[in-house]
């Protein structure tokens, strides 16, 4: 067998595939999922049914496949947000609360394997939860306006943010020896980097003053911080634009935008009332009173060019490997950092007899 082969299938991910699938936790969990998303999504359908039935505004109609697929993500994200730190929060610990830690360590297989067999059982789950939500998934097409690489880009972030979260949880589990601390851990970890992060953008937004010249040449941008979270990457997936997310016009009131003001350019004074316009439509337009047309790509910052979806990602990523890392030193027997190792002993000196 290949490195490759034993580095997806070891002993580790063979257990786990074993102990997890013959009990009925795992059955009930994905029953519960399915019937909770596709309720939602049936909820959803019944409510706009009947007026796109009716509607003869083709646009309208692609307006309601686009909040079902909104609501779709955003439920999805949720569920897996709580299920994921439940599955890893308490891989390593759990092991020591029983006692077989030490079982592990006398075995052939690195701590490094141990991690990633744990962490390779734990997504496989979550994976499987996504694919059974795909046919709930199958009913935006019904009403239009999404295609197929805006749902298969919303399970890219998702599992993404899955992953990250799984790394999370077993960092934690690896550093602390206990499964509620590191359950609890997990929990508050994810909850910053998910809702956390999107909420700093709306309570802390880069704010734009209409009247300053520089503002007229370059765009803003949402704080670099709101790119962890993925739920602002989902929304502008569906709806192509980022509705002014994290940004602010200055005498505006409300968090993202909104208001409106007076400027001068050239000498020519113009009143205008600032629209919800994504971030990268802020230039000299708005001044000229000129219509402002949305984007969704990042306007400025180190991901200038970027779309939202792509910087989440990397940076979800980043903090993963990071995790991932921790897990494997911490979780080590002989926890020696490479650059802290032993002097040699001194040979020990004849005793004269």
């Amino acid at each position: 067998m290949n490195r490759v082969a034993t580095a997806l299938w070891n002993p580790i991910v063979a257990k786990e595939y074993r102990s997890r699938m013959r009990t009925w936790r795992s059955p009930l969990a994905m029953s519960i999922y399915i019937l909770l998303l596709g309720g939602l999504g049936w909820a959803i359908f019944s409510a706009q049914a009947g007026s796109a039935r009716n509607s003869f505004n083709t646009g309208q109609a692609a307006n309601y496949g686009q909040q079902l697929f909104l609501y779709l993500v955003m439920f999805q994200l949720g569920l897996i947000a709580f299920v994921t730190p439940a599955l890893t929060a308490g891989a390593i610990s759990g092991e020591r609360e029983r006692q077989t830690i030490d079982l592990l360590f006398v075995t052939r297989i690195p701590p490094f394997s141990i991690v990633w067999g744990k962490l390779i059982a734990s997504m496989s789950f979550v994976v499987l939860l996504l694919l059974l939500s795909v046919p709930i998934f199958s009913l935006v097409f019904l009403f239009g306006g999404i295609e197929l690489d805006q749902v298969l880009t919303s399970f890219l972030v998702t599992l993404v943010a899955a992953l990250t979260l799984g790394l999370v949880g077993i960092a934690f589990s690896a550093i602390l020896p206990r499964t509620l601390p590191s359950t609890v851990a997990a929990y508050g970890v994810g909850f910053i980097l998910l809702a956390g992060t999107y909420l700093y953008g709306l309570v802390f937004p880069t704010v734009i003053d209409p009247s300053s010249t520089v503002a007229a040449t370059v765009a803003p941008a949402p704080p670099l911080i709101t790119y962890l979270s993925p739920i602002e990457s989902l929304v502008v997936i569906s709806n192509g634009t980022t509705n002014g997310y994290g940004v602010r016009y200055g005498g505006a009131g409300g968090f993202s935008g909104g208001g409106g003001g007076c400027s001068t350019v050239g000498g020519v004074t113009t009143c205008y009332a600032a629209p919800m316009v994504a971030p990268g439509a802020y230039s000299k337009a708005i001044f000229n009173g000129q219509p402002v047309t949305s984007g969704s790509a990042i306007p400025a910052g180190p991901f200038k060019g970027w779309q939202f979806w792509q910087a989440t990602v990397t940076l979800e990523l980043a903090i993963g490997l990071i995790a991932l890392l921790a897990s494997g030193i911490f979780l080590s027997p002989v926890r020696r950092l490479p650059w802290r190792r032993r002097a040699p002993a001194a040979p020990a000196t004849p005793v004269a007899t």
